[in-house]
């Protein structure tokens, strides 16, 4: 079998991963904050150094104000939900995940905000000129992906969250595809808050994910419950970052995720593996004749989308299959990304790679694709 899903989670994980989990398991086994003697201290200390090593990870100031939550989504609508108030206006790309899309598209059906789309020729203009273009007096947030989910390319620009930041715009970062290929840093980049999963190019396995806050902005918790912490009170106690953790977190997968970081920083040859085996791939699918590939040329993660003319992308899918190969046609939760492509009605295949794959598999997944009609 080859596997190139990776965008929407990476099947294989570093041994360091697999063993954190039977390790948290066999010898921790609880929850932090649940008591006081001393394996509850332990796993404490563990949950402290996961959380530690996310931020220091997205190069924050306080590498401890990470929020953990089950996946990015449940962390940006944490954001959304607390930080938007009535009469705000958002600044999203054209490329935007359905994780950000459909909460904001909420609050603006109940009311509460509106929001602008940059459309993709605008992607790569100077700041100033998106500023001048798209934004309104009520503007709060700036609110881009690191990079497409669908095609691959890469959304976010430094440039652009300084020049917002400066203007007083409040700058968010979704990092769920791209975070681990490519490294925010939080504090030398201008971003006020990212959201996580660590599902993905993180190496952790489902049920992880956060929000990493530079800025110490006051937002509401999203649910309220147990904290651990502070039980006297009826409801979640103002402690960060605690009181925004309601419920009991997933320790197993939290500290998977820390040992996927830890992982990604001793191999930092596996960035330019992805990159030369994305290059090949690249390089192959515009070799061929059959297919239509979308944003071809730009700076991407190792994720790519096409079409093979004449063949709805279910029955590429299904061929693929066939042939023992992994990847995903169809809609990618992105609608907007597939408006821009205009893939709305076909569809879209995806393929995602990562230092895992080998260019034996790149070259067999080409020559399948060559022959498909």
């Amino acid at each position: 079998m080859i596997y190139f899903d990776n965008a929407a989670t990476t099947k294989t994980k570093p041994e360091e991963v697999y063993s954190a989990i039977d390790y948290y398991l066999r010898e921790v086994g609880i929850s932090p904050g649940r008591g006081s003697y001393q394996l509850g201290i332990e796993a404490s200390r563990m949950l402290y150094k996961a959380r530690t090593t996310v931020g220091k990870f997205f190069g924050m100031t306080n590498p401890e104000r990470v929020v953990f939550t089950k996946n990015s989504t449940e962390a940006i609508n944490l954001f959304f939900d607390g930080y938007l108030k009535k009469g705000d206006h958002v600044l999203i790309s054209c490329y935007e995940h359905n994780a950000v899309l459909r909460p904001l598209q909420h609050l603006k059906n109940l009311g509460i905000i509106d929001y602008s789309v940059i459309e993709r020729n605008d992607l790569d203009a100077a700041p100033e000129d998106l500023y001048k273009k798209y934004c309104k007096p009520n503007t709060k947030l700036i609110a881009f992906t690191l990079a497409s989910n669908l095609s691959g390319r890469i959304i976010f620009r430094p440039e652009v969250y300084q020049y917002f930041h400066m203007k007083g715009i409040t700058t968010f970062m979704d990092s769920s595809q791209g975070g681990g290929k490519i490294r925010p840093q939080m504090k030398t980049q201008y971003i006020d808050f990212l959201a996580f999963t660590g599902h993905k190019d993180l190496f952790g396995i489902p049920g992880s994910g956060g929000l990493c806050c530079e800025s110490k902005v006051h937002f509401e918790p999203l649910i309220q419950g147990g904290t651990g912490i502070h039980g006297e009170t009826y409801v979640n106690p103002d402690v960060f970052p605690e009181g925004y953790e309601a419920g009991t977190v997933n320790m197993p997968a939290i500290y998977a995720l820390c040992a996927g970081i830890q992982y990604i920083e001793r191999h930092p040859e596996n960035i330019q593996k992805e990159e030369e085996l994305t290059a090949r791939l690249i390089s192959g699918l515009q070799s061929l004749s059959n297919i239509v590939l979308f944003d071809p040329d730009v700076r991407r993660v190792p994720t790519c989308c096409f079409n093979v003319i004449g063949m709805s992308s279910d029955k590429v899918i299904a061929a693929l299959d066939n042939k023992g190969i992994c990847a995903r046609g169809g809609i990618h939760c992105a609608i907007l990304a597939h408006e821009s492509l205009g893939t709305v009605k076909t569809g879209a295949v995806r393929l995602s790679i990562n230092s895992f794959n080998s260019i034996k598999e790149v070259d067999y997944v080409l020559n399948v694709i060559a022959n498909l009609r």
